[in-house]
């Protein structure tokens, strides 16, 4: 029987194959702790990146002149002007069109200091605003865009010692016209 089967531990040959077992009730126990612990992990994670506001109990009254406090300035910078506009839901059509404003091209330059000096006062009578909607037309460079935006965005401040730069309306939004 020299040829004829498998070989044996000591060397010699069988015809009779041994059966191997192995317990993976152990393995299976770690894999199903394992993937337990990650499900439960990525669910934490997703809980906590939603942003939630809770309602604050508060002492005094409300103020009603509040949700008038804060508009939304748009900016359409078209080829030969920039025409400011401010929306808000309660305001009338009255008091939003006193906030509108169009500024001709002067030459080939965009009037950017009158943009921010406009800008400057809708901020002192509406203090709590913070957004400005930029819409270029097409054809506008990119340069022009972030002009618009660094004359909307802050105003110097401060003393001679120690400036700053004071936000006028630091949330932009790009934006643009859907045809």
């Amino acid at each position: 029987m020299l040829g004829s089967g498998h070989a044996t531990a000591l060397g010699g040959h069988s015809d009779e194959a041994e059966e191997v077992y192995l317990n993976l009730t152990p393995m299976i126990d770690i894999l199903t702790c394992l993937l337990f612990f990650l499900l439960i992990s990525f669910g934490a994670v997703i809980i906590a990146l939603i942003n939630a506001s809770v309602p604050v109990l508060s002492d005094g009254d409300a103020d009603p002149n509040a949700s008038r406090a804060k508009v939304t300035m748009g900016l359409q910078i078209t080829d030969s002007a920039l025409v400011v506009s401010a929306s808000h839901d309660t305001m009338s059509e009255a008091e939003l069109a006193g906030l509108r404003k169009t500024l001709p091209k002067r030459g080939n330059d965009y009037d950017f200091d009158g943009l921010h000096q406009h800008l400057l006062s809708v901020k002192n009578k509406y203090p709590n605003s913070t957004t400005i909607v930029i819409t270029p037309a097409a054809a506008i460079p990119y340069e022009v865009v972030v002009k618009a935006m660094d004359a909307s965005r802050d105003r110097p401040g401060g003393t001679k010692r120690r400036p700053l730069r004071l936000p006028v309306f630091p949330e932009a939004v790009i934006s643009t016209i859907v045809e």
